[in-house]
This record gives C-alpha cells, structure tokens and sequence, in this order.
C-alpha cells in the first residue's frame, strides 16, 4: 500500500512545478487540498481500497487546477494537503512522503 500510495501521490509533486505566483484560486485549491487530505486521514489505515480510493479522489480533485493549467493552484492544493497530512497523521504522511521528514 506504500507503494502506490507513493506513487499516486509523486504525481502531484511533478505537477506542482516552481515559482512564486498566486492563483486566483489559490484559496480555493488550499481548502480542496485540506479537505482531500482530512477524508484520507478519516479513511480506516488498514481498509487499503477505502485509501486507495480517498488518494484517487484527493488526485482527481488536484487534477481540476492541472486541467486548468493552473500550476500555481495546484501547488497549492499539494501544500495544504501535505500540510494537512503531516500535522494530523505523520505516520501516515511518512508513508506516502518517506524522503520528507
């Protein structure tokens, strides 16, 4: 489950990309990222189709800001939802992010 928690989350750091701009929807993608990362958090640890599934939708809700083109935004969601993570679960967070302590 490591695994592809991983890998479906690495997506979201190649989409993420660099720079300092805002978004227009920037609030907007931080609260989706959030709320992404609260329904994984609530999602049964050992229940790997129910996480497998909240990380598709966390994917998916990035997605909308990456069909946008909208990198910024994206980068966003990827911080809020990182951020999220690692205050509420670490374990959790060291699982899917194990290069990042």
């Amino acid at each position: 489950m490591k695994h592809l928690l991983w890998i479906a989350m690495a997506g979201a750091l190649l989409l993420a990309g660099c720079g300092e701009k805002k978004s227009p929807l920037d609030a907007e993608a931080r609260d989706s990222g959030m709320r992404a990362a609260a329904a994984l958090v609530a999602v049964d640890h050992t229940d790997t189709m129910s996480m497998e599934r909240a990380v598709m939708d966390a994917k998916a809700k990035q997605s909308v800001y990456a069909l946008k083109r909208d990198s910024a935004a994206v980068r966003a969601f990827d911080e809020a939802f990182r951020s999220y993570l690692k205050e509420k679960d670490k374990q959790l967070y060291q699982s899917i992010f194990p290069d990042e302590r």
